[in-house]
């Protein structure tokens, strides 16, 4: 009876071990079904971090590694559900792309070359896009841009997406709000001044339309902005401005340095109309001179109610915010909730990551617009509000005068 009960133990020790076996070997054929891919999604992110315009680019990376904190920690973010299931996400390339198109182009290889990048924040600027997308087009590898504006991307490179409104939404409400509080008038006299680059042509073309369309008389100048290697000059153009008699200047430029030096050679000059700049501009560090104004596409996070959490550990990371940054947030949140979708089963490359990337829909945002890439009105597609515009005080902040 003893030897009976010892053979049935050692079965059952036998069984049990098989038992374990079989279920650790489902455990692990299990765990190798979710790739590497999967269980951190790579991302790469390029902007200009280096130059007269490297605030902008620092700006937005901050932005999104505050993202990252939260988005990897679990915690909550607008848009998110709380059963989603995330993929961690890393940056796992950064490309300074120096708002220049022929860096972008090699910024773009750099992170076709990574196979662990699934998709691209980025680029900051138009002129870049347009020199680094096609590169990425060709890999297939989807990039979403948190502030690049020009009009016609979208329906110049396949693979680009944007979360925020294009020139043309910016244009139009900066010409609506100064001709409704009587800034300018029909019969008046404007100078519009882009800075020969893809992004300060485009919009500078909507600011010139607009205006003629509004009854004003229209003069159009060029000036090349700031780079590593050169220094605007504006002094040509501001005595102009004032041999015509203009009595407002607007123009775009992606350097906010180059904003404030116009504003200063235009007062120097004797000028004394009125001034307004775009969202290349939008840095109160760099660009404060009292009453001209700025146009920018995206929110004054400040004045979000829903951004405060995500505003409180920016500050206590890296100081204030320029405020050009939260869009890029926005646009991470975009492609890791991308990037998740395509984990689903467990494995993702950049053709699945590009299909799920066109229908995430975010019903809250820090920018206090919902963002979707489905907008009739811009082919993969950016929101159609999220404008404000802005009037410089007296002590050189800036105030909120209109939002579309």
């Amino acid at each position: 009876m003893l030897r009976k009960a010892v053979l049935i133990a050692g079965t059952g020790g036998v069984i049990a071990a098989l038992v374990a076996a079989t279920l650790g070997g489902t455990a692990s054929a299990a765990a190798a079904k979710v790739s590497a891919s999967c269980k951190t999604g790579g991302i790469g992110f390029a902007s200009v971090l280096s130059g007269p315009n490297a605030a902008l680019g620092n700006d937005q990376l901050r932005w999104t590694r505050v993202f990252l904190r939260y988005w990897n920690a679990g915690k909550p973010i607008p848009g998110v559900s709380k059963h989603f299931h995330r993929t961690k996400i890393k940056i796992v390339e950064v490309g300074d792309s120096q708002l220049n198109p022929q860096v972008a182009a090699t910024v773009g290889g750099q992170m076709v070359s990574n196979k662990k990048v699934l998709a691209m924040l980025g680029f900051v600027g138009s002129n870049e896009t347009l020199g680094g997308g096609p590169v990425l087009d060709r890999a297939g590898l989807s990039y979403v841009s948190s502030s690049a504006t020009r009009d016609d991307l979208a329906k110049k490179l396949k693979l680009f997406h944007r979360v925020v409104p294009n020139n043309l939404a910016q244009a139009t409400l900066a010409i609506r709000y100064l001709v409704s509080h009587h800034v300018i008038k029909k019969g008046q006299k404007a100078m519009v001044v882009d800075d020969a680059e893809a992004y300060g042509q485009n919009q500078a073309d909507d600011m010139q339309k607009l205006l003629k369309a509004a009854g004003l008389k229209v003069d159009r100048e060029s000036v090349p902005e700031s780079t590593a290697n050169s220094n605007a000059d504006f002094t040509a153009v501001a005595n102009k401005a004032v041999a015509i008699g203009s009595n407002i200047v607007l123009a775009p430029t992606q350097t906010a340095s180059d904003s404030e030096l116009f504003t200063q050679q235009l007062k120097s000059a004797g000028y004394h109309g009125h001034f307004s700049a775009a969202d290349g501009s939008f840095n109160a560090k760099a660009f404060n001179f009292p009453g001209a104004y700025v146009s920018y596409f995206g929110a004054d996070v400040t004045k979000v109610k829903v951004a405060k959490p995500y505003l409180k550990t920016f500050t206590k990371l890296y100081g204030q915010t320029i405020g050009f940054g939260p869009t890029a947030f926005t646009a991470a949140e975009m492609v890791a909730k991308a990037i998740s979708n395509a984990c689903s089963d467990g494995k993702a490359s950049r053709k699945e990551v590009t299909k799920t990337l066109h229908k995430v829909k975010l019903a809250k945002t820090i920018l206090g617009i919902p963002v979707a890439f489905d907008f009739k009105g811009d082919l993969f597609k950016g929101p159609k509000k999220g404008v404000t515009y802005f009037k410089i005080q007296a002590n050189g902040t800036y105030k909120q005068v209109a939002s579309s």
